[in-house]
């Protein structure tokens, strides 16, 4: 016959795990670890991880701060509506945006909406077009990659970097930043120092 602790034990757990059930249900995911580093000139965001639903509204959140002067990003990609949220609010804001390692598709376009943007010295800005829920491209897809491009266009994204999107089908990734002549395409200035 089990003693009383373990009966309780088994209790408090059989209690527990609903909860928890619950609590993971309820949660957004957010794959975006933010964290916040403080640098001369104000607060530094350091976004990593893919772009997930919530991450919008986490980020928007937080910069309600106006110490934040700019983004830290590292990503490869994700949730295609979250991310065109998080663009806006980049704009919007004026944010600094410093891409550091790996940036791809959602993630360029993030770091393409900001006014200043620099990258990395290894960094590779990775882009193609849009693709339906199923990863595939249809006719929807492909006006969405259009319109996207002109909005890039009137961001000031170079025409090489548009080239590549439109023409790159949604299941690959053409890089950009690997040279220097590349990395000068993709952002206003060269790199940021890499303590940043």
């Amino acid at each position: 016959m089990p003693d009383s602790s373990m009966l309780l034990k088994a209790r408090m757990i059989l209690k527990l795990v609903p909860l928890l059930v619950l609590i993971a249900l309820v949660q957004p995911a957010s794959a975006f670890q933010i964290r916040r580093v403080v640098a001369d000139s104000g607060v530094v965001l350091r976004l990593h991880g893919d772009v997930t639903a919530g991450d919008y509204r986490r980020l928007k959140t937080i910069l309600q701060d106006d110490s934040v002067v700019g983004l830290e990003i590292r990503s490869g990609g994700g949730s295609l509506e979250e991310g065109l949220d998080i663009a806006r609010v980049v704009r919007d804001k004026g944010l600094v945006v410093y891409a550091s390692k790996e940036c791809d598709s959602v993630c360029a376009f993030i770091f393409f909406a900001a006014k200043e943007r620099y990258i990395g010295r290894r960094c590779k800005i990775g882009v193609h077009s849009v693709s339906n829920d199923r990863g595939k491209e249809d006719g929807d897809s492909v006006r969405v990659t259009v319109q996207m491009s002109r909005l890039l266009v009137g961001l000031g994204v170079p025409h090489s970097v548009i080239g590549k999107i439109v023409a790159t089908p949604p299941a690959k990734i053409t890089f950009s930043g690997q040279s220097r002549s590349r990395r000068a395409e993709c952002a206003s200035n060269q790199s940021l120092p890499e303590h940043l």
